[in-house]
């Protein structure tokens, strides 16, 4: 009988991939906005919204391959530091201000991806590896 999967149990490799989608899907974002500026789409910086649209289309490809080996319930919270990533990187790197009232937010949604991280998926899982198309049961505790 298959072991119902918790997120602290994800093979590392996933896990990476996971953390690489969170930093590709910022990277992509931060170009995008900083190649539109003011949303002119003839201004000089068109280049880096390109690049910046190559990075998310690149990160798209990436999750359908992380859906691929886990469930999106397991996934999806994980995924979700991008919530406190972009907020970030938009005050260093685009001089944003973000109010005290979003960072609350802020900090409510990763103290929520907290609690979602104990909890249990609610479907059976195999994980896979990637690279590896081979089924990994998820051992008993």
């Amino acid at each position: 009988m298959e072991k119902i999967a918790k997120i602290n149990q994800l093979p590392l490799k996933i896990f990476f991939f996971l953390v690489i989608n969170d930093m590709v899907d910022t990277l992509g974002q931060l170009l995008m906005k900083k190649g539109l500026g003011s949303g002119d789409l003839s201004n000089p910086h068109i280049l880096i919204f390109w690049i910046g649209l190559f990075f998310y289309v690149s990160n798209f490809i990436l999750w359908m391959k992380i859906l691929s080996k886990i469930d999106l319930s397991v996934a999806l919270p994980l995924a979700s530091m991008s919530y406190l990533l972009i907020p970030l990187a938009a005050v260093f790197f685009l001089h944003e201000h973000v109010h005290a009232l979003r960072w609350l937010g802020l900090f409510l949604i990763m103290a929520g991806i907290y609690f979602i991280s104990l909890s249990e998926s609610s479907t059976r899982t195999k994980f896979r590896t990637f690279g590896n198309d081979r089924e990994q049961q998820v051992p008993h505790e």
